[in-house]
C-alpha cells in the first residue's frame, strides 16, 4: 500500500506539535498509510519529548533530533535521508494543523490533476492572501506537497537549500515552476487545492504579538534579498553555484541590479536597511 508521507518542522513547538500531529492522524481515512517524520530542528524546549512519547502511542510518527536550528538545513536532512523517491512527500510546518479527512481530499485532487507540487490554501488567513495564493499559483511553507518525480529530480540535480536561507518554500516553489532550466517559469507545475489546507492559528493582539512580528519583518527582509540572489542564479542557470551557507549569497548581491534589490515592498521595505547591513557583514 502507499504510503502518505509527512515531514513536519518543529523549533520549539511544545505548545503546538501534539495538536498538529493528531490532527494528521485524523486526515486521511488510512491512518495506517501514514509515514510521520518529525524534524525537531534545534529545539531547547520539551518538543522532543512530547514527539517521542506520541511516537510510543502511534507508529506512524518518527522523531529525528537535529542539532542544528536550521529549518532549511531540516529540509535537506529530509530530502537526502533514506526517504521512498516513488512516492509523494508532503511538508508541513508544526505550529499547524489539518482538518479531519484533509489528506484524503487534497490527495483526490492531486490524483486528477498530477502535477509536481500541491498547494493546498491555508485556512484562517484574509480571502484577499488566499486569493493571491491562487492567482499566482504559490506555496506556502505551512503546507504543500512535491511528487516523487520532482524529489527524484532534486536529488538527481544534488541541490540543497543553502543553511540559514530563510524561506524555504519561495525557493522550492522557484525550482518548481523553472523546473531547473534557464528561469523560464512555468505556472502549471503546481496545482492549487482550494477546498482544504493547512490551519493556521490566529496571533492575539498583544505586545508579544507586536514583537514577534517586528522580528518577522526583519527575517522577511533578509529574505528578500536571498530570493533575489537565488532567483539571478536560477535566471543566469547557475543555480549549482548556490553555496552551502546562505552568508555566502552575499558575493552575488550586486550583481542583481538595484531596481530588483530595492523594490517596494509595503511594511517590509522599512526593514530593508537592517537587512542588507546584516547580510553585508553578518
Amino acid at each position: 500500500m502507499t504510503k502518505i508521507n509527512l515531514a513536519i518542522f518543529a523549533y520549539n513547538e511544545q505548545d503546538s506539535i501534539a495538536n498538529c500531529l493528531k490532527s494528521v492522524l485524523t486526515s486521511t481515512s488510512a491512518p495506517s498509510r501514514l509515514n510521520i517524520t518529525v524534524l525537531i530542528n534545534g529545539s531547547t524546549d520539551n518538543t522532543l519529548q512530547i514527539v517521542t512519547e506520541l511516537a510510543q502511542q502511534y507508529p506512524q510518527i518518527k522523531p529525528v533530533d537535529i542539532e542544528l536550528g536550521d529549518k532549511s538545513n531540516a529540509w535537506n536532512h529530509y530530502i537526502y535521508s533514506d526517504i521512498d523517491t516513488s512516492e509523494a512527500h508532503f511538508f508541513m510546518d508544526g505550529d499547524t494543523w489539518l482538518p479531519a479527512f484533509a489528506l484524503d481530499a487534497i490527495l483526490h485532487n492531486w490524483s486528477i490533476t498530477p502535477c509536481y507540487a500541491v498547494a493546498p490554501l491555508p485556512i484562517g488567513v484574509s480571502q484577499g492572501f488566499r486569493t493571491m495564493l491562487a492567482n499566482n499559483n504559490w506555496l506556502i511553507g505551512a503546507f504543500y506537497g512535491l511528487s516523487s518525480e520532482f524529489i527524484s529530480k532534486i536529488r538527481d540535480k544534488k541541490f540543497k537549500l543553502p543553511i540559514g536561507f530563510i524561506g524555504d518554500d519561495s525557493a522550492v516553489m522557484y525550482i518548481v515552476e523553472t523546473s531547473f532550466n534557464e528561469g523560464q517559469q512555468t505556472q502549471q507545475r503546481v496545482l492549487v487545492v482550494e477546498e482544504t489546507g493547512p490551519v493556521i492559528p490566529k496571533l492575539p493582539m498583544n505586545w508579544g504579538t507586536v514583537k514577534l512580528m517586528h522580528n518577522r519583518y526583519k527575517r522577511y527582509a533578509i529574505r528578500h534579498f536571498q530570493q533575489e540572489v537565488l532567483y539571478y542564479l536560477g535566471r543566469e542557470n547557475k543555480l549549482n553555484e548556490l553555496p552551502a551557507q546562505a552568508k555566502e549569497l552575499k558575493k552575488h548581491l550586486f550583481k542583481i541590479g538595484l531596481k530588483a534589490l530595492f523594490r517596494l515592498q509595503g511594511l517590509q521595505t522599512l526593514y530593508h536597511p537592517y537587512a542588507l547591513v546584516k547580510i553585508l557583514f553578518n
